[in-house]
């Protein structure tokens, strides 16, 4: 007999422990609805449901984005329906104002009305968004306002890359202006390009810190007083330096000082020197002028000569071959962070403090390689310059030689033309995309083309064949008139208006066909997702989800 242990007492202890603990295993199971409570219950288990539960919410979470990218189309496709409406009215009254039995009265009302029918498509193209985005001014973003003025003109920016015009507007100096040696100055600041690569220069012309203009004009500071010998010197060192890097100048021109404290520049071996003024042959003194002191400052650049101290020089007795353009800019603030050209960026600073003036984006230009072979970076981005610049200033000469561009005047002694930067047209097409898979990279893109008059072609530049004389077309969002309508006051040009009217209606047809084909699609991935993630969830309820036959 054994007294100390009772084995069989023990033997019904743990067999209701067991018991015990395997009904509170079932009545978690039985009250969770679950197989596996925690990863001590199936690990292998939960590691492959866990995977599937994440499949089964990106899928259901894609279901969504797919139904919120149709709701964005069907927001810009329904503006579209209404700027079809009003092209449908503008051609009817463009055949309408093509009739022979209208007077003017009568074509002036009708123009009236297809001025304000364009107003109205700049306005649904300009404010029609979804969730902030602007859909159909084809950049995608909310307008930005101008951040920078200019006087008599405008200067806006936009999307992220775009092309500005530039016309007639404030006056600059048109007359010779070489990259090498030259810049600009806007209201007091130093405008200043500098190209990101090796090649890079930084010089100034016409600008209140030190610096030398390209034609002999002027050379502006704030400042003046008597300046040290020494200074003169550094002075006279630097303008031969710039006269010796221009092709054109350099051997044909000396600088020197006198005893009265004037610079001299003396023509050498009969040369003749070009600019605004035109040419001056075969003279000794080209001008002088008194240079007083006012701060040390320098022209930045690989090439370029540093100036010791800001000067001001008053060239005032040209000889011959008309008066010198020395005109200052009046634009009155700067906004671009630069432009690429060639893949070189230009870039525009303060150089009173180094900043970026203004926010803008600025132009992309691309230049192919003649012949296929890699001409020289320099050359090629002269070349891309002079083409750009020529195609946008009025009254000017623009030419490349080298790794130089210059601006001249086409009337010689002319005063300077005036410049206006605008608005040359926005990004082609506002860009998105949805995720309407659970995965990376299982997303689709919507592309819808810019959707104003400009983009379609049924406004342009007052005065021009088709256009009214005038602007007479708003944005919509403002008074301010900025572009031109179609001119519907003859006969000829309302006949040719039905063509280009013509032609918009089939641009905004073809948009809204291809929304509606994204559409049906995004209907039917809706439709696949939905199936997807509910056989997924089949599959994973049979690994997670507890069997109460088996639990209990």
């Amino acid at each position: 007999m054994i007294i100390n242990h009772n084995i069989a007492a023990l033997n019904t202890h743990r067999q209701m422990g067991s018991a015990q603990s395997a009904q509170m295993d079932s009545m978690e199971k039985l009250s969770s609805g679950l197989r596996i409570n925690s990863a001590k219950d199936d690990a292998a288990g939960l590691s492959i449901s866990e995977k599937m539960r994440g499949q089964i919410r990106g899928l259901e979470q894609a279901s969504t984005n797919a139904q919120d990218g149709i709701s964005m189309i069907q927001t810009a496709e329904g503006a579209l329906s209404e700027t079809q409406d009003i092209l449908q009215r503008m051609r009817e009254v463009s055949t309408q104002s093509a009739n022979g039995t209208l007077t003017d009265t009568d074509r002036s009302a009708i123009q009236d009305e297809m001025n304000q029918l364009t107003s109205e498509m700049n306005r649904i193209g300009n404010t029609t968004e979804f969730n902030t985005q602007k859909l159909l001014q084809g950049d995608g973003k909310s307008n930005l306002k101008a951040t920078g003025l200019v006087t008599a003109g405008n200067l806006t920016n936009g999307a992220e890359a775009y092309t500005t015009e530039v016309k007639r507007t404030d006056e600059v100096t048109t007359g010779m202006v070489d990259v090498d040696t030259a810049a600009y100055t806007i209201n007091g600041q130093t405008l200043t390009m500098t190209f990101a690569n090796d090649n890079s220069l930084t010089n100034s012309s016409n600008v209140n810190a030190a610096t030398v203009t390209a034609n002999a004009a002027t050379i502006n500071t704030d400042t003046g007083v008597s300046g040290a010998a020494d200074q003169h010197v550094a002075m006279k060192d630097a303008l031969q330096a710039m006269i010796d890097k221009n092709d054109t100048l350099k051997g044909n021109y000396k600088v020197s000082t006198n005893v009265s404290n004037k610079i001299v520049i003396e023509a050498v071996k009969g040369g003749s020197f070009e600019g605004a003024a035109g040419s001056i042959s075969a003279v000794t003194i080209v001008g002088t002028g008194q240079m007083t002191n006012d701060s040390a400052a320098s022209v930045a650049g690989s090439q370029t000569a540093a100036i010791a101290a800001s000067t001001s020089i008053d060239f005032d007795n040209l000889l011959t071959g008309g008066d010198a353009a020395t005109t200052n800019q009046n634009i009155e603030d700067l906004v671009g962070k630069g432009f690429t050209i060639s893949g070189q960026q230009v870039e525009f600073f303060n150089s009173n403090d180094g900043a970026y003036k203004g926010s803008g984006i600025g132009v992309a230009i691309n230049t192919a390689l003649e012949n296929g072979a890699m001409a020289d970076k320099a050359d090629a981005l002269a070349k891309a310059v002079a083409d750009t610049v020529s195609s946008k200033i009025e009254g000017v000469v623009v030419t490349s030689t080298g790794d130089n561009v210059v601006i001249t005047a086409a009337v010689p002694g002319d005063a300077g033309e005036k410049i206006k930067f605008e608005d040359g047209g926005v990004q082609k097409s506002f860009k998105t995309s949805f995720q309407i898979g659970a995965n990376t990279g299982q997303s689709l893109t919507l592309e819808i083309n810019d959707m104003r008059a400009k983009a379609l072609n049924i406004t342009g530049k007052a005065g021009e064949a088709g256009f009214t004389a005038t602007n007479s077309v708003t944005n919509g969002t403002d008074d301010v008139k900025s572009e031109a309508s179609l001119n519907l006051m003859t006969k000829e040009d309302s006949s040719k208006a039905i063509k280009v009217l013509d032609d918009a209606i089939a641009s905004v047809s073809s948009e809204r066909s291809k929304m509606g084909a994204t559409q049906n699609r995004l209907e039917h991935t809706i439709n696949n997702l939905n199936t997807s993630s509910e056989n997924l969830t089949a599959a994973e309820s049979r690994i997670r989800d507890v069997d109460y036959t088996e639990a209990a």
